[in-house]
């Protein structure tokens, strides 16, 4: 399986954006390759808000499929881009226990509307 964990600062003023933007990430669960993504909040000591999305895909190959063809046009519509300050992404391959682990991290306070499985 493949991971994907995005890390966004945002700061209070644009908190409640993302969040409705975050929401709206619905047309994943038609994305072949695509299993599941879940994410929330992480308070950091500089007052700016820190979202942890993590996804998890089949396999790189419908990863790279995703982002050629599908991510942009989704992106775009939500209109997410102006409440981000800045992202960080990582790619990594584990397998079906530690995707658990890490959708089940206890120090994020997730957002029942962020969270998105296959359809």
């Amino acid at each position: 399986m493949l991971i994907k964990k995005i890390v966004c600062g945002v700061d209070a003023a644009n908190a409640e954006e993302f969040s409705k933007a975050q929401s709206q990430w619905g047309a994943l669960s038609h994305v072949s390759g695509f299993i599941k993504q879940a994410g929330g909040w992480r308070k950091t000591a500089d007052s700016l808000l820190t979202a942890e999305i993590i996804g998890v895909w089949e396999s790189r190959a419908a990863y790279d499929a995703f982002m050629e063809n599908e991510h942009d046009i989704i992106y775009k519509e939500i209109e997410q881009k102006g409440t981000i300050l800045s992202i960080e992404v990582t790619l990594s391959q584990v397998d079906a226990e530690g995707a658990a682990c890490l959708l089940e991290n206890r120090e994020i306070k997730y957002e029942p509307g962020w969270t998105v499985t296959k359809a």
